[in-house]
C-alpha cells in the first residue's frame, strides 16, 4: 500500500487566522517552539490566532538542530501534555520540532518565518552535531499536518535567506531530472519530477523581481509565487519522489565544500548549492540550462565562480572532491562521476561567460 501526502498550507497576510479551524480538531493544548527572531517577527499576528488554545509550554528550540536539543524538549513534561506542537522558525527550528513530534507521536504544525528551504512541509529533519557539523538525515513517520505562511513575516527577515532559498530550490529540479534520467518511474516519482518544474521556471521568470521586492520588505505577486516554489513545490517533490531522486551532484558538492569548516560560517546552504547546480549542468553537458542558470545567478549575485565562495582556482580542492565523490547523494545517478570530471567542470566554469 502506498500513501502519498502533498503539503497542506495556507498562505496570505491573514494566514494565521486559519490556525483555529485547522488545528482545533487536534485538541486545545499546544507546545510552542520557536526561534527568537522568528517569534519576534510573527508574534503580533500569531498570538491572537492562538487565543482559544492553551499554551502549555513555550521555548526557544536552541541554537542547533541536534539530538541534545531534541532530547531536552522531548523529555519536558509540559511538552508531553500537549495535544500538538506549533513550530515557528527556519529550518533548524522546524527540524527539531518535527523530530520531537515524531518521537512523541504528536501532530506538528509549522509557521515558516523564512523562505530558504522546504523544511516546513517535509518528512525529514537534517540533524547536526552540537558543533554545527552535519550528522545525519532523520526520516519522520509523517510530514507536518499543515504549514502557515504569512509573506509579511517572510519579507521582514533578512533578504539573504530568500536569495539562498532560490538557489537551493532551483537545484531540486536540476537534480531530480538528472538522477531520474533513464529510469522507468512509478506514478509518485513521475508526479514529483513533473512538479519539480515549479521549483525552476517561476524562479528564473520571477526571481529577480521577487528578490528586489524582498530587499525592500515588500510583498508582491512575484514574492508569493517564489515563496510557494521554495517551500511548497520543493516540498511536494521531496514528499513524492523515491528518495534516490531528491538530490545529485549539486548537493554532493555542497557536502564536499563544507569539509572546509569555515564554508558554512561564511556562506548559506542554498548559496553553495547554487554553485553545485552549475557544476552539475557542466558535467552533464547541458548547455541550454547552464546558460539560463548562469545568467540568473549573475543577475541576483548567486555564485558563478570559486571566488564567490572565497576559493581560488589554484587550490587543488582534493579534500573537497574526495568528499564529494563518496557522498551518498551520488549513489543513484545515470552514469559514474569521478573527481576528474568535477574538477574539469570547475575549471570550465571559471572561464564561462
Amino acid at each position: 500500500m502506498k500513501q502519498n501526502y502533498l503539503p497542506r498550507y495556507t498562505i496570505g497576510s491573514d494566514a494565521f487566522k486559519a490556525i483555529g479551524n485547522v488545528c482545533g480538531s487536534y485538541g486545545k493544548k499546544l507546545a510552542l517552539l520557536y526561534g527568537e527572531k522568528a517569534y519576534a517577527a510573527s508574534r503580533e499576528k500569531l498570538l491572537p490566532a492562538l487565543k482559544d488554545f492553551e499554551i502549555v509550554h513555550e521555548e526557544v528550540y536552541g541554537k542547533e538542530a541536534s539530538y541534545a536539543n531534541i532530547e531536552r524538549i522531548k523529555n519536558n513534561e509540559e511538552v508531553k501534555k500537549a495535544d500538538f506542537i506549533i513550530a515557528v522558525g527556519g529550518g533548524k527550528c522546524l527540524d527539531v520540532s518535527k523530530c520531537v513530534g515524531d518521537m512523541l507521536d504528536k501532530p506538528v504544525f509549522t509557521v515558516a518565518s523564512i523562505a530558504s528551504t522546504c523544511a516546513a512541509v517535509t518528512k525529514i529533519s537534517i540533524i547536526h552535531n552540537d558543533d554545527g557539523s552535519f550528522k545525519e538525515i532523520y526520516r519522520l513517520k509523517s510530514a507536518p499536518v499543515h504549514c502557515f505562511i504569512d509573506p509579511e513575516v517572510i519579507v521582514s527577515a533578512p533578504a539573504k535567506y530568500f536569495w539562498a532559498g532560490m538557489g537551493d530550490t532551483m537545484a531540486k529540479h536540476v537534480e531530480c531530472v538528472f538522477s531520474a534520467k533513464n529510469d522507468v518511474l512509478d506514478f509518485e516519482s513521475e508526479l514529483g519530477r513533473t512538479i519539480s518544474i515549479l521549483c525552476y521556471e517561476p524562479i528564473i521568470a520571477k526571481g529577480y523581481k521577487a528578490y528586489e521586492d524582498v530587499k525592500k520588505h515588500t510583498v508582491s505577486e512575484e514574492v508569493e509565487d517564489v515563496i510557494k516554489s521554495i517551500i511548497i513545490a520543493t516540498g511536494s517533490v521531496s514528499l513524492s519522489v523515491n528518495p534516490d531522486y531528491n538530490s545529485a551532484l549539486a548537493h554532493a558538492l555542497y557536502y564536499g565544500l563544507t569539509v572546509r569548516e569555515w564554508m558554512e560560517r561564511k556562506h548559506l546552504h542554498g548559496e553553495i548549492v547554487s554553485y553545485g547546480t552549475l557544476i552539475q549542468l557542466l558535467v552533464d553537458n547541458n548547455e541550454k540550462e547552464l546558460r539560463r542558470v548562469y545568467d540568473f545567478n549573475k543577475s541576483v549575485g548567486l555564485p558563478v565562480c570559486l571566488k564567490d565562495l572565497d576559493l581560488e582556482i589554484s587550490d587543488p580542492l582534493d579534500d573537497v572532491l574526495d568528499a564529494t565523490i563518496i557522498n551518498p547523494e551520488l549513489d543513484h545517478i545515470p552514469y559514474p562521476i569521478d573527481k576528474k570530471m568535477v574538477r574539469s567542470a570547475i575549471e570550465k566554469l571559471e572561464d564561462y561567460k
